[in-house]
């Protein structure tokens, strides 16, 4: 009886500056490779210490969000030395796939109300996501689900916060102009969430109320305008 291989690379989905992400197998089960390059202009060693410090970072903020419940990927395996990680692949398409090719503004509301929704989740766990554009989004049916938490924080600041609406506002502003009441909507969303939903207690600080992360979004967006 032949050995079931491991790990069967199926396609390369993405080649980034940090990391290239492969689509495949995982012990027979669909699976994401996540491989952080080497950086050739750092010092070896403090390349892999980085490259090491941010996997882990990157594992402890999915560990810690599946245990708050919030829905992520399942970590398969782990090789720090090697810079790879191995996860559960999301089915559907990314939400950049959606909104350039099927979504009516109609059916984007709906979107955008659930984004707003899961955004304020997300938060109220005590992580910003750190990347937050519509190519880390994926559309599982009627189901939101974020991917890629390489950037993540574990955070108490405002800042941070106000910061992942920022990211994903000059996403939309620059990809998605065809869908201009889109961060509105979002915003509404994220600010009529009931948060007596979540019962999370955290040592060392309080999450942010969503009042001040969005007027925190509006002070960076000026900031940002100013310089320009």
């Amino acid at each position: 009886m032949s050995r079931l291989q491991v790990w069967i690379e199926e396609k390369k989905l993405h080649e980034g500056a940090e990391a290239i992400v492969t689509s495949g197998y995982w012990l027979g089960k669909p699976a994401i490779k996540k491989f952080r390059r080497p950086r050739k202009w750092r010092h070896p060693e403090l390349d892999s210490r980085l490259t090491k410090s941010r996997l882990t970072s990157e594992v402890r903020t999915l560990l810690k969000l599946q245990q708050l419940d919030f829905p992520t990927p399942s970590i398969f395996n782990l090789d720090l030395k090697n810079g790879i990680m191995f996860m559960e692949k999301v089915e559907g398409d990314t939400l950049v796939i959606k909104l350039k090719n099927e979504l009516s503004l109609i059916d984007s509301k709906e979107i955008f109300s659930k984004l707003g929704a899961l955004l304020r989740r997300l938060h109220l766990c005590g992580i910003t996501h750190g990347d937050l554009t519509t190519t880390n989004i994926i559309l599982n049916e009627d189901r939101l689900v974020l991917i890629d938490y390489g950037l993540s924080q574990s955070t108490f600041e405002v800042e941070s916060y106000g910061l992942d609406f920022h990211v994903l506002y000059e996403c939309l502003q620059a990809t998605h102009p065809n869908f201009p009441e889109a961060m509105n909507q979002i915003v509404e969303s994220y600010l009529d969430y009931d948060d007596s939903k979540s019962q999370i207690q955290f040592e060392g600080g309080t999450i942010p109320k969503s009042e001040e992360i969005i007027s925190r979004f509006e002070q960076i967006k000026s900031r940002v305008r100013y310089h320009d």
